[in-house]
């Protein structure tokens, strides 16, 4: 969370849970961009899929580079309710981290403001497709598997493949599925970056102990998307439920004027919300605490912990993909806190948090299952 001095005006003064749940994450309410005709132009080469809303992700880079938001601390973490075609729909960025803790903080969010939603069996459906190289190298290898098995489909599938190749991921009928239950997979052609980016998604996922299944059939909208692209579902039902799609939309900032790729990254809760609009909050919490993360296994515990506190009502501050020490204690500094909760490597290994008092120095370490029963306990 941003010190509220560095905050924008966003104009935004009632809350709903949806968007009560991801401030704990860390992203900043903000209004919902509005989709222009340049927009519309700026991504007429994309493909139209409600999963896969290129103008909405052009709005959003337009309002981001209108307003100077690269001026803010980032990684910078954003999220806005919108009109659905039934009901709102939630969109939540990650915008400046490179790295998988994009995505992993992006599907922990959604996680949780489902469950608040009363979703449960839910399960993430996860693919990549990798950088720009990685996605020309596979839609040839999908074209040669067409040209060399597709010889026996049937004339309206055949034409449809030869219009796009994508189409293969596109189609529901039988023939389709079958056909490219055969074919081969985005991951056996990803870059050696890309491989690497994936697999710490993955280990973030695992670290959280999401339920979590590799979906070959999730190839995104090859103009716009990149690297993970990932569907929360509901399963356990005769059928199974998308309730969001999360993608890197990087790609589309230099198209849409930006001197630089800027790394970015959404996820949109578009069905899934029951009761979001029963009770509304006049204000957000105010954090008492400041997270301090140091080293890659802490990395790897800070979300779950997050989400420990989230579900016990405990706010901290944090400042999720930054890893230099002098930054996140400049920040607590700037903050005014008066407990930093301090999880370097051994305390990750240990399953442990230092809970430091600032101005006395006196610390306290405490197991992370314990934890938010101590920070309760701290008078403020």
């Amino acid at each position: 969370m941003l010190k509220e001095a560095q905050k924008p005006v966003w104009n935004i003064h009632e809350f709903d849970k949806p968007i009560l749940t991801a401030t704990y994450f860390g992203f900043m309410p903000v209004a919902a961009p509005k989709i222009c005709e340049a927009d519309l132009e700026a991504t007429a080469h994309c493909l139209k899929h409600p999963h896969f809303d290129a103008a909405e992700k052009a709005a959003l880079i337009r309002y981001y580079a209108g307003e100077n938001l690269a001026s803010l601390p980032h990684p910078l973490s954003l999220i806005y309710k919108k009109r659905g075609q039934r009901e709102p729909e939630y969109s939540l960025h990650f915008i400046g981290a490179p790295g998988g803790i994009a995505e992993a903080a992006l599907i922990r969010a959604a996680l949780s403001i489902l469950t608040e939603e009363g979703h449960k069996n839910l399960r993430v459906d996860i693919n990549s497709i990798g950088d720009k190289d990685s996605v020309l190298l596979y839609e040839r290898e999908l074209a040669a598997y067409v040209r060399k098995f597709g010889g026996s489909l049937n004339p309206a599938l055949k034409e449809s493949l030869k219009e796009d190749v994508w189409n293969l991921f596109r189609r529901e009928e039988e023939e389709a599925i079958q056909f490219r239950s055969g074919a081969p997979t985005s991951l056996a052609f990803l870059s050696t970056q890309s491989r690497l980016h994936f697999k710490e998604v993955l280990e973030y996922l695992e670290s959280m102990r999401v339920d979590f299944r590799l979906a070959p059939e999730l190839v995104g909208e090859k103009h716009h998307s990149s690297h993970a692209i990932f569907a929360v579902r509901s399963i356990g039902h005769e059928e199974e439920y998308t309730l969001a799609v999360g993608y890197r939309y990087s790609r589309l900032t230099r198209r849409l004027g930006l001197r630089k790729e800027i790394p970015m990254a959404g996820v949109t809760i578009f069905s899934a919300v029951k009761n979001a609009a029963k009770k509304v909050y006049k204000q957000l919490p105010k954090p008492k605490f400041y997270l301090v993360q140091l080293g890659r296994e802490a990395k790897m515990r800070t979300l779950s912990l997050i989400e420990s506190l989230r579900a016990n009502r405990i706010p901290v501050h944090h400042f999720l993909g930054k890893d230099k020490l002098a930054v996140q204690l400049a920040n607590a500094e700037a903050l005014n806190v008066s407990h930093l909760i301090i999880i370097g490597h051994k305390e990750a290994l240990d399953g442990t948090a230092t809970i430091r008092n600032i101005e006395t120095r006196a610390q306290d370490t405490i197991l992370l299952e314990l934890l938010p029963e101590y920070l309760k306990k701290i008078s403020l």
